[in-house]
């Protein structure tokens, strides 16, 4: 594809980019939990969390505290 191709399709599809990446993510999920159970599925998004906290604290030099505070602002507590 020519990069003129490329930069109209991205404009044609922005206005639903949030349907797409969402839609795309439940049906990668409903796959996991069709090939690999609840349980494992569950776990591996326990990890996966995990992991990007760890990830935001590293990039964003935060320490527990503040990562804490981030969350719970998050969930609302």
């Amino acid at each position: 594809m020519e990069q003129k191709q490329k930069e109209e399709w991205i404009k044609r599809l922005k206005p639903y980019r949030f349907r797409i990446i969402w839609t795309t993510l439940f049906f990668l999920l409903a796959v996991l939990f069709l090939w690999i159970g609840f349980g494992k599925t569950l776990v591996l998004l326990i990890f996966g969390a995990v992991g990007y906290l760890i990830g935001k604290m590293r990039d964003e030099d935060l320490d527990i505290y503040s990562l804490i505070d981030a969350v719970r602002g998050m969930i609302g507590i």
